[in-house]
């Protein structure tokens, strides 16, 4: 024999436009008759009256009319069941006012009714507390039938669902939903006051546009008539619609299907553990856009399958009103009865969520084995109504009490969901806390791999290893965006291009997304732009203005989605793309060398003319071509060479250029200010305040790239080397240990490329030694064109010394060369500005000149701890002494006013700084 459904009677409180306060003082008003028609109290006063979206809340006080005696009482008006703390709340204020009076009396109304935890406490309470008394709807709704306020259910009405007690400013009323005797749902709502009174016109339309009506006709089932039941038109049924997967492994505008599902091995474990589930669950999945939630919701479809069970995942953006969410519980539900998994009551009701969990709670399984899954996936649209979400929380919470293996699901964005307060932000986390929420990252290195092992299959050809790094390393793990790559490859192969033309390509969506929009006319993408600019965009505007077979030629070819009314893009980075001309796509290919590195294969090509074989770059450099294949690799990332098969040729920009150096440091800058790498970094010194050690650089930058999976080891190298390229494009500079933002203009940086091959390694900065012996080397050199390198000490320590400051070059075969044409002019004599010019340069010069332009008498010890500060060098007290007394003899000759320091009395002299600071091997100095 089938069960009954049990529903409580709901409280509605309908206050017209005019009511006196509202429906907080009509509903306090309604509490004030109670109290005083059934437990004689009067002369009561309200306080806390509080009405929000989630019900009204009310605290009443009132006295006996015979004993005088006080009488506290609380009133919660909720859309859901309150829970058992607030019954523990209120008896412990109960408690502490009978200190005052012992025999103060407590009512608590709660509507609907508490928690089941809480009811049994409460009656527990009332069995020992003659003086306490706690009230549900149910109540409510017996008392006023017994009293006569309103009529038992009309004969008329035969098939009812969901009861309910209105009160309004013209009375109490009685309310219920007929239903269709077939289908279960609404057909229309009969309202009745007491026996043979009509029920008010005002009333009937109040009831028509509540939610509790729900479109349906609403007619007076009391009044004395002909006995003729008005014919009505049931509100027509809400769409549902399905979520469908892809075709193929790459069809990346559609989710996976479980057919090309790939990995998330751990998150499948914890969905098949939810699937054994025995009574009713709640599942969310939370990811960002395209990371694979609708994917891993028909996943869990396929699972439930398989265990025999049934379900269904719906797409929530046509979801409008509570319609829907019964509409979907019942669709689902018959199917589980029709595969005999469940039966249901004979007093099933889908009339509303009320109705509709109690149909739930009644079901009897008829296998405990087979769950039953209604999964809402796009629920972030849900988000933009703040009753429509409220419906959905309710119903995470209810579900819970279904005694059987039924589950629920929910699956939204996290980077359109930014709320921190107010709506949706409470109902999101009702529905996060009432089950279990998985987060889902990006792709992992094995389901990377997946993906390039099946494009290789289907492409038919083994992919070269330049093309499958930047295929891993450009998706950043993000599915849609591998999968969009992919498809793009193998379109591309199979139309006869070459894996080497397409790294040529860069392999941006840009050329994808222009691909799509060539295939419009110039009508398609005035409507497209039109709807990306005001997305979402209702579509009726968007018809009217434009026309609908463009519209509907644009949701064919899957550019343009349906939301609901509303019309917007297939992909918010599409949308992104067409308002603004790019994509928020950040580049991520990984830098294995150092720039040193890398400057040695520069440097050699450049000596062969801009242009040389692999072949006789390995001659040249005694190497193997795959050592040329790494370095040229990151030439060709930062946008230096072009790529061309067993060959590294320098692009024209770069040969063309009146300063090489310029031209490629430019060039690397941009490319790494687009770069995941640059922007961790950024992220890093805004949280710890401008300045981070290489050490945090390295744990974090693993964070930056998901689907790369090399040892800690390997990190440490990748590190060090986008530290010293960021450092050489001068985005960030150096100071000591520590490294920081390089600001809002752009850096000197201390690193150059095309010296990297100099026999003599000095780091860029001021002359730590006196100027006459380096003075005489630029002299000779500059009247012999070129001379050798020196070999006594001091010759060869004034020539490091030039070299840092990049006034000369030494070749490999140690001949030095001027660097700056100008700096000598034609009497021998140091051209004062363009010495200058090589103090801005270099770390700390700047510093020393500004000081010495400040205050001209400025003494050594000032001039080099200015010059220590600003190259984050520790010098000894002695050791600045002697720095800034050389820097004050360079700056005359720079054409700066140095004048003699003003001596005090008793003032030690320091003595020179020893002269170790450029040397032929890197030295802690200056900046260690």
């Amino acid at each position: 024999m089938r069960s009954m459904a049990v529903q409580d009677v709901q409280v509605l409180v309908l206050p017209d436009l005019d009511s006196k306060g509202g429906k907080g003082g009509l509903f306090e008003r309604f509490i004030a008759r109670h109290l005083a028609g059934q437990y004689g109290f009067q002369r009561s006063t309200s306080s806390n009256l509080n009405v929000t979206s989630e019900g009204i809340e009310l605290d009443v006080t009132a006295r006996h009319k015979l004993t005088g005696g006080q009488a506290i009482a609380e009133c919660k008006a909720y859309n859901r069941n309150v829970k058992a703390a607030e019954l523990t709340a209120f008896y412990g204020k109960l408690t502490i006012e009978r200190f005052e009076d012992a025999n103060a009396f407590g009512l608590m109304v709660v509507l609907p009714r508490l928690t089941a935890d809480g009811e049994e406490k409460a009656r527990e309470i009332e069995a020992k507390d003659s003086a306490f008394k706690y009230l549900s709807a149910n109540d409510i709704g017996a008392s006023l039938q017994r009293d006569g306020v309103v009529a038992g259910l009309p004969a008329s009405v035969v098939d009812a669902s969901d009861h309910a007690i209105l009160i309004t400013e013209h009375g109490v009323f009685a309310a219920c939903i007929e239903l269709d005797a077939a289908e279960r749902t609404p057909k229309r709502v009969a309202v009745w006051g007491t026996a043979g009174e009509p029920v008010p016109s005002v009333v009937i339309g109040l009831l028509s546009d509540s939610d509790y009506a729900l479109g349906n006709a609403v007619y007076d089932a009391g009044a004395k008539s002909d006995g003729s039941i008005p014919s009505t038109v049931p509100a027509p049924a809400p769409l549902l619609t399905r979520v469908v997967g892809s075709g193929s492994d790459f069809e990346y505008q559609l989710p996976a299907s479980p057919k090309f599902f790939v990995g998330r091995r751990p998150v499948i474990e914890r969905l098949e553990q939810l699937s054994e589930a025995s009574r009713g669950s709640v599942l969310v999945l939370n990811a960002q856009s395209g990371w694979g939630k609708s994917s891993l919701a028909l996943k869990f479809l396929d699972l439930i399958n398989r265990a025999e069970g049934i379900g269904s995942v719906y797409d929530a953006r046509t979801a409008n009103d509570q319609r829907y969410v019964v509409e979907a519980l019942r669709q689902v539900t018959l199917y589980a009865e029709q595969a005999g998994i469940v039966a249901l009551p004979d007093a099933a009701s889908w009339a509303s969520l009320e109705s509709s969990l109690a149909t739930l709670r009644s079901l009897r399984w008829l296998s405990h084995e087979q769950p039953v899954l209604v999964f809402f996936d796009q629920f972030e649209n849900v988000f933009r109504s703040a009753e429509l979400t409220r419906v959905f929380r309710d119903l995470a919470l209810g579900i819970r009490d279904v005694e059987g293996p039924f589950i629920l699901g929910f699956a939204w964005k996290t980077d359109l969901v930014g709320w921190t307060e107010g709506h949706p932000f409470q109902l999101r986390d009702d529905i996060r806390g009432a089950g279990s929420v998985i987060v889902i990252e990006p792709f992992g290195p094995g389901e990377v791999d997946t993906i390039l092992r099946r494009l290789a299959k289907q492409a038919t050809v083994p992919l070269v290893p330049d093309l499958r790094a930047r295929l891993r390393q450009y998706s950043q793990g993000l599915p849609w965006l591998l999968k969009k790559l992919a498809d793009h490859v193998l379109r591309e192969l199979n139309a006869g291009q070459t894996q080497e033309a397409l790294l040529a390509e860069s392999l941006n969506v840009v050329g994808l997304f222009e691909a799509d929009l060539a295939e419009l006319n110039p009508m398609e993408q005035g409507v497209l732009r039109h709807i990306a600019k005001f997305a979402p965009t209702a579509a009726v505007e968007v018809t009217e203005r434009f026309g609908p077979e463009s519209v509907q030629s644009l949701v064919d070819r899957r550019l343009v989605v349906q939301v609901g009314d509303r019309l917007d893009t297939y992909w918010d980075t599409f949308r992104d793309f067409l308002n603004t001309g790019n994509v928020p796509v950040q580049e991520s290919w990984i830098l294995r060398q150092t720039p040193n590195s890398v400057g040695r294969l520069l440097a050699t090509v450049l000596e062969l003319g801009g242009d040389a074989s692999v072949k006789d770059l390995c001659d040249e450099l005694d190497t193997s071509d795959r050592f040329i294949f790494n370095l040229s690799r990151e030439l060709r990332l930062l946008g230096v060479t072009a790529h061309e098969p067993n060959r590294v040729r320098i692009i024209d920009e770069v040969l063309q250029a009146g300063d090489l150096e310029l031209e490629i440091r430019r060039r690397v800058s941009s490319a790494l200010r687009r770069h995941r790498a640059f922007s961790s970094f950024r992220d890093l010194t805004e949280r710890f305040g401008g300045s981070i050690a290489a050490e945090a650089y390295r744990r974090d930058l693993p964070n930056a790239f998901p689907a790369v999976a090399v040892a800690d080891i390997v990190w440490n190298s990748y590190a060090r080397a986008f530290l010293a390229w960021l450092e050489y494009a001068g985005l960030i500079v150096r100071r000591g240990g520590s490294y920081s933002l390089a600001g809002d203009t752009s850096s000197t940086s201390t690193i150059r490329l095309l010296d990297a091959r100099s026999p003599v390694k000095s780091r860029p900065g001021v002359p730590q030694i006196a100027p006459r012996r380096a003075i005489g080397i630029l002299q000779a050199i500059h009247a012999a064109g070129e001379v050798p390198l020196p070999t006594t000490a001091k010759d060869r320590e004034a020539a490091v010394a030039l070299h840092a400051l990049g006034a000369i070059n030494i070749k490999t075969d140690k001949i030095m060369t001027l660097k700056s044409a100008g700096l000598v002019a034609a009497s021998g004599d140091i051209d004062s500005e363009t010495l200058k010019r090589l103090f801005l340069g270099v770390p700390g010069g700047q510093a020393g000149i500004e000081a010495l332009e400040s205050d001209p008498s400025m003494g050594p010890l000032k001039v080099g701890s200015a010059i220590a500060a600003a190259s984050g060098a520790t010098w000894t007290e002695s050791t600045t002494h002697g720095i800034g007394g050389h820097f004050r003899a360079w700056a005359k000759l720079a054409g700066l006013k140095v004048e003699t320091p003003p001596r005090r009395s008793g003032q030690a002299v320091g003595k020179s700084a020893p002269s170790s600071g450029q040397t032929e091997r890197f030295s802690k100095s200056p900046t260690s």
